[in-house]
């Protein structure tokens, strides 16, 4: 049970840093992005947004569709709750345990970040919901 809760500690600490480091991604088997040109003709993409294709963000979250969430509530049920998948933060796999965060975001830099063990809820919090 130690164990669990220091590793729920350590991937909401990374959460929280939003930690982006290369390193992580060459670990991860995903490759740099090479960086665009400084040809005048280049078109300028560094500043284009890119979204995860397998993220929805929710328009609007709120403390209700929050406090519905429940420890033990499978990802499914959290999915109809919040209006689809969030963006997947991180995950591991050890012990015959699954174990990820997953992100939903709103308006206003509002948030709802949720910890899984074998796609349930383990752990829970929101920033900004009213």
């Amino acid at each position: 049970m130690k164990n669990s809760i220091n590793l729920t500690a350590a991937i909401l600490f990374l959460v929280i840093l939003g930690c982006s480091c290369p390193k992580l991604d060459e670990l991860k088997g995903k490759k740099e992005s090479p960086t665009p040109s400084s040809s005048p003709n280049a078109p300028n993409t560094a500043s284009t947004p890119v979204k995860s294709s397998n993220s929805t963000s929710s328009s609007s979250l709120t403390m209700a569709q929050y406090n519905q969430l429940k420890i033990n509530m499978p990802k499914d049920e959290v999915e109809r709750i919040l209006g689809g998948p969030g963006t997947e933060i991180s995950t591991s796999t050890g012990g015959g345990m699954t174990f990820s965060v997953y992100k939903w975001s709103g308006e206003d830099y509002t948030s709802i970040i949720l910890s899984f063990r074998n796609d349930k809820i383990m752990s829970k919090s929101q920033v900004g919901l009213k």
